[in-house]
């Protein structure tokens, strides 16, 4: 008997019970260029100046240790039957401007080779989400915290905790239980962060109810855990976020794709909201937590709202808010625009004034945004890897099924963003053409931002300060993630797949004021994508991440990254992996 469903308008399907293939080396011939910004830029105006302020309460206390145990004994109820939902597509999606793919020369070779890894180890896996959750997903989402001599690993449904050499702190865990859901409740997206100024655990997932009809969206909400001590494995006190916004067009919404930073005021949420029919979007949504009350572990901790986020002219999405390192004047975020699905050269940046009033109740805090120039980006194409076979007996059709290894890369949506040395860095797919490539590719664009206030709103000065690409020809680059450490040296992890390369961790990395150095692999792929979304049942294109992550431990030259590749043949249906590594950066 098989389990399916898609999880969110842009996420995971899920499937009871994949297989095998030989290896393959992975082809190399890798370059970054940069590129100069436009210098036009739009004021800074307020952001849905709503900041409803209100209250979040805890629900429950979970561990991570004791989760383990209860499944070392089988004491793990398994999820039910899932529904199916059906992501829409993104608005002009059908007349995708190909040819304004950014261009590349792809020969300026970079003046230092990148830094080898001190310590590389698996993460959660297809087969280990399996024995967890009791059923098959894709695609393995990356949440990754790092800090405390501890790295934890939550992969949508499934979480781990692990010391900094690799040895299993505990054995993987069921996320719903750790977020105190139910087993058989609708769950996505988990992020997990170590912030050390407070020395806390922080970790998120989105929690929806659907309609029998399979697309109804009746509920959401963002779970919000907090550790009670800096030991990940130990007691942790989970918050709810009411998400459904029964006063917005078309709600109760989904509450997509929640995204965490962490300031040294306020846990930041933002989520993307989707009407109950899934049809229509309303725009990103903000959530500012008092962080200190968090930590204390107050019963109802305070929170701030901003509704409907939009930036030049269009709702706002994958709203990213920083995770700051440093004392900031805001919490900054960032945003790409492109709302047609074709190509763009502006960025959003957004700044949270008057922060600590979440926290003391007085006055509110306000919310700009800017529109800035920058280098273009444009969505990106589809990954052409090898093809596989889907072998395991519950897999669609049954045994033999084929896979197309065609891969889904990404919106040309900004990933994950970090506030450091008075910066905003970030990056994201973009189609690129590649000098002397037979064909476009998914590669990244990446962005250092200089971000200023003027009062209450974003200032005027604000610019990209430094951009650049990363390419290779022959190659795919999926889900890029970008830290930056003190001295300004940059570390950007990915997937890398080809029709000769099977899917694998790939990194690079950048000296202070240098562009990146050649693609490096933490992990190679070892055979074909051989998930069941992979099938032609399912449109041919499987699913591969919606994200990879990291961290730095600030007052090091250390980072943490993380992203999947292909380990082994799976258990069937599946046979994603995830590469936890650790760099050591100039």
């Amino acid at each position: 008997m098989r389990t399916l469903s898609t999880k969110t308008p842009r996420h995971t399907l899920r499937l009871t019970a994949l297989a095998a293939c030989a290896p393959m080396v992975l082809a190399t011939g890798v370059w970054g260029s940069s590129a100069a910004a436009p210098s036009s830029a739009t004021p800074a105006v307020s952001a849905t100046q709503v900041a409803v302020r209100g209250q979040v309460r805890m629900v429950g206390t979970t561990s991570p240790t004791r989760l383990a145990a209860a499944a070392a004994k089988g004491n793990v109820q398994r999820a039910h039957v899932m529904p199916l939902l059906r992501p829409p597509r993104p608005k002009g999606a059908a007349t995708r401007a190909v040819s304004a793919a950014p261009r590349v020369s792809g020969h300026a070779r970079p003046t230092r080779a990148a830094q080898a890894p001190v310590t590389t180890f698996d993460g959660v896996s297809a087969i280990q989400n399996k024995a967890a959750a009791g059923f098959d997903l894709e695609p393995p989402d990356e949440g990754l915290g790092a800090g405390n001599g501890y790295v934890a690993n939550f992969v949508n449904v499934t979480g781990a905790i692990y010391r900094t050499n690799g040895s299993a702190v505990t054995a993987p865990f069921y996320l719903n239980s750790f977020f105190a859901e139910p087993a058989n409740a609708n769950t996505s997206d988990p992020r997990v962060y170590y912030d050390p100024s407070s020395h806390t655990w922080f970790a998120t997932v989105l929690e929806y109810v659907i309609a029998s009809d399979g697309i109804t969206i009746t509920e959401s909400h963002v779970d919000l855990a907090v550790s009670a001590t800096a030991n990940p494995a130990g007691t942790w006190r989970v918050y709810r976020i009411p998400t459904s916004n029964l006063n917005h067009a078309g709600c109760p919404c989904l509450a997509d794709y929640p995204i965490l930073g962490v300031s040294r005021a306020n846990v930041y949420v933002s989520t993307n909201e989707f009407t109950s029919d899934e049809q229509s979007f309303n725009g990103a949504q903000l959530y500012a937590l008092s962080k200190s009350q968090l930590v204390a572990g107050r019963p109802s901790v305070n929170v701030a709202t901003f509704e409907d986020l939009a930036a030049g002219g269009a709702p706002g999405y994958h709203v990213q808010p920083a995770n700051t390192f440093q004392k900031a004047p805001a919490e900054y975020l960032m945003s790409s625009l492109d709302p047609n699905g074709t190509f763009d050269n502006r960025l959003a940046v957004w700044a949270v004034t008057n922060e600590a009033s979440v926290t003391t109740g007085r006055g509110m805090p306000s919310l700009s945004v800017r529109v800035i120039g920058s280098e273009g980006y444009a969505f990106p194409p589809n990954a052409q890897t090898p093809p596989g076979f889907c072998s395991g007996s519950l897999c669609l059709g049954g045994a033999g099924d084929s896979t197309t290894g065609v891969v889904q890369t990404d919106f040309d949506a900004m990933q994950e963003t970090q506030y450091i040395n008075g910066q905003l860095v970030g990056a994201l797919n973009t189609r690129l053409t590649v000098a002397g490539d037979t064909a476009d590719r998914s590669g990244v664009a990446w962005f250092v931002v200089k971000p200023t206030v003027n009062g209450a709103t974003v200032g005027a000065r604000t610019h990209v300060a430094r951009q650049g690409y990363l390419s290779t020809s022959g190659q795919y680059l999926l889900y890029p993630h970008l830290n930056m450490i003190g001295s300004g040296s940059m570390a950007l992890v990915f997937g890398v797949g080809g029709s000769g390369t099977y899917l694998s961790a790939g990194y690079a990395t950048a000296r202070p004021g240098r562009d990146f150095g050649p693609i490096q692999l933490a992990a190679a792929g070892t055979g074909p994508d051989n998930g069941f979304t992979g099938t032609a049942q399912y449109g041919g294109a499987g699913r591969w991440g919606d994200y990879s992550n990291g961290e730095i431990i600030p007052g090091t030259n250390r980072v943490w990254l993380a992203t999947q590749y292909i380990p082994n043949s799976g258990d069937g249906n599946a046979n994603w992996g995830n590469a936890i590594f650790q760099l050591r950066l100039p």
